[in-house]
């Protein structure tokens, strides 16, 4: 394994128990989340900062607020991982919240990411034009998709109103990625939404998408649809890192604390590190401003989706244990 993955799993794992023992009744897959944002950001982990961003939430949000629950600690790790003006955009979300139900959207569990996306990506002056834009875009997909399209949309609907993404194009992903084989789901529908933020040729994309996919499989490492978007983002990168993304993937599995996540997990934490050294390429002058805005938007997503799959299981359980 290159150098770079291993000292990238190495901050990754030394992040994950300076969480787990600063934090010991978060949900672990909430500690795994955070602990990569802070790999991606290149920064270190400072519990005090947030415990700080936990205590400004709840002090600027009403008690049943979406921003609370399973949300509270990787919404607070996600904002406080990238630079120090984290309490700015989480004031900024907050003050987006009434704005955002007002053009269509609705509260819930996704809503905080969502707004995460929008402060992350929309650097415009009409946010309540853009937000109807982007509401716009997300009835046009559930229109398409009435049983796969819900709140865990939102965040994609936002990223590709932000680079003018139209549903057709989104659909006629959809198909091709079917045709070659991957199964209809709503996995396959977020791949669908992250390949329209790449210009290349749909056949040649989803083509790309089974390759990468059987050369998983035929290393051990099949994916269910649920982690469909990690091949998606490994697709869109300027060079095959596939044989890096395994590589990672089995050093991973083999580490306490991420040998029971799973495979896909994994696959989704290593594709977010690949992905996050091709930004650093990128910021070295290496790749286009249009491929790093694009590889960006797309590990932004990865994030909302696990984010979504932490707050599902937390719903999960609370309901099963009441």
């Amino acid at each position: 394994m290159k150098p770079i993955y291993e000292r990238k799993i190495e901050s990754l794992l030394n992040h994950y128990h300076t969480l787990k023992k600063a934090f010991k009744w978060e949900h672990h897959l909430n500690l795994h989340l955070v602990a990569l944002n802070y790999v991606l950001n290149n920064r270190t982990v400072n519990p005090d900062r947030l415990k700080e961003a936990k205590q400004f939430v709840k002090q600027n949000t009403g008690l049943f607020s979406s921003f609370r629950g399973a949300n509270l600690f990787p919404i607070c790790g996600l904002v406080v991982s990238e630079n120090d003006l984290g309490m700015s955009r989480l004031k900024s979300m907050i003050e987006n919240v009434d704005l955002a139900k007002k053009c269509g959207f609705k509260g819930g569990n996704y809503l905080p990411v969502a707004l995460y996306t929008l402060d992350k990506v929309y650097k415009g002056s009409d946010t309540e034009a853009f937000l109807k834009k982007a509401h716009d875009l997300y009835k046009e997909m559930k229109s398409n998709h009435p049983f796969l399209t819900g709140g865990d949309d939102y965040a994609l609907a936002i990223l590709l109103a932000n680079s003018n993404g139209r549903s057709e194009t989104i659909e006629k992903n959809y198909n091709a990625l079917s045709a070659v084989g991957f199964s209809k789901s709503n996995g396959l529908q977020m791949m669908s939404h992250i390949l329209t933020l790449s210009d290349t040729e749909t056949q040649i994309q989803a083509n790309s998408c089974m390759r990468i996919y059987n050369t998983l499989k035929q290393n051990k490492l099949k994916i269910y649809s649920t982690y469909y978007p990690s091949i998606a983002l490994m697709s869109l990168l300027p060079e095959d890192n596939t044989e890096d993304l395994i590589q990672v993937a089995q050093v991973l599995k083999q580490q306490k604390g991420y040998k029971w996540l799973g495979k896909g997990m994994n696959v989704l934490i290593g594709s977010a590190l690949i992905a996050g050294e091709s930004v650093n390429q990128i910021q070295s002058g290496m790749l286009s401003t249009t491929l790093q805005i694009s590889i960006q938007s797309i590990i932004a997503a990865q994030q909302v989706a696990m984010i979504a799959a932490v707050s599902a299981s937390t719903t999960a359980a609370a309901s099963s244990a009441s």
